[in-house]
């Protein structure tokens, strides 16, 4: 199977960081089922849509539930019983073990005729699915829909890298609220690898705080890799920091891009 990897992702501008890291900030609020209406939202000012929805996917059990939506009514039914297993993102949490995936990932996977116009019917005119892989099966899905096609790679970019936050803030307003699972304990890191996420929070390259830190980008790899095995074995950065700063004790609000000069 083809896949495009976070690797082929176009890393965002200091400034488009700033607004990403806000919006990070903005759903550590997220704290039970009324503030979902919030991870539906967070993207809009960087990329307007029309529609979003989010929910959870169990892959032992495949079945899709939406929590929130602002999707037409019929269409959520049709698509919870019936037209989701043709999502590519589902497919993906189903085929493999990526952590964060989305419906433009894989080129091998198309959505049959039928279902595009289904979603035709109902005014659905472009569509973004993301799926974030949990424990047990548990994974969180959201859909982000009529935005501009033209923004659909700097789109799944940025739900890259936000999407890890969303899961944590979905499972913290609905399955861990119940009591279901324990949240995720502090991690003990040491103070190198703390001053490393802090730069990788900033969204800082590996080149960049290797420069910064003045070591070899080769040692700052090696930490990574320790960092990533500590935090639960997360395989990328942006998972790494959602975990981390969700771990954490210290909220930082981040400077505003206005500030920029």
């Amino acid at each position: 199977m083809i896949f495009r990897g976070p690797e082929s992702l176009q890393y965002p501008s200091r400034k488009e960081f700033q607004h990403l890291a806000e919006i990070m900030y903005q759903v550590r609020g997220v704290q039970n089922r009324d503030h979902l209406p919030i991870l539906a939202s967070a993207v809009a000012p960087l990329i307007p849509h029309q529609f979003a929805a989010c929910g959870s996917y169990n892959t032992q059990k495949r079945a899709l539930h939406v929590a929130y939506t602002s999707f037409n009514k019929e269409l959520n039914g049709l698509y919870v019983s019936q037209g989701y297993v043709t999502d590519p993102s589902i497919q993906l949490l189903d085929r493999t073990q990526i952590g964060t995936v989305s419906s433009e990932d894989s080129p091998e996977l198309t959505i049959p005729r039928e279902v595009t116009n289904l979603k035709l019917d109902f005014g659905v005119k472009t569509c973004l699915s993301v799926g974030v892989r949990g424990v047990l099966g548990a994974c969180t899905y959201f859909a982000l829909s009529n935005f501009d096609q033209r923004q659909i790679w700097k789109l799944r970019s940025m739900m890259q890298i936000l999407a890890p936050h969303f899961h944590l803030a979905y499972m913290r307003a609905t399955t861990w609220a119940q009591g279901t699972h324990a949240p995720t304990k502090r991690v003990d890191l040491t103070a190198r690898e703390e001053e490393i996420m802090r730069w990788v929070a900033e969204g800082k390259t590996n080149w960049e705080i290797s420069m910064i830190l003045k070591v070899s980008l080769n040692t700052i790899k090696f930490h990574l890799k320790n960092i990533y095995q500590k935090l639960g074995g997360v395989e990328n950065r942006w998972s790494a920091v959602a975990q981390w700063q969700y771990a954490s004790t210290e909220i930082q609000f981040p400077d505003s891009p206005d500030n920029e000069t």
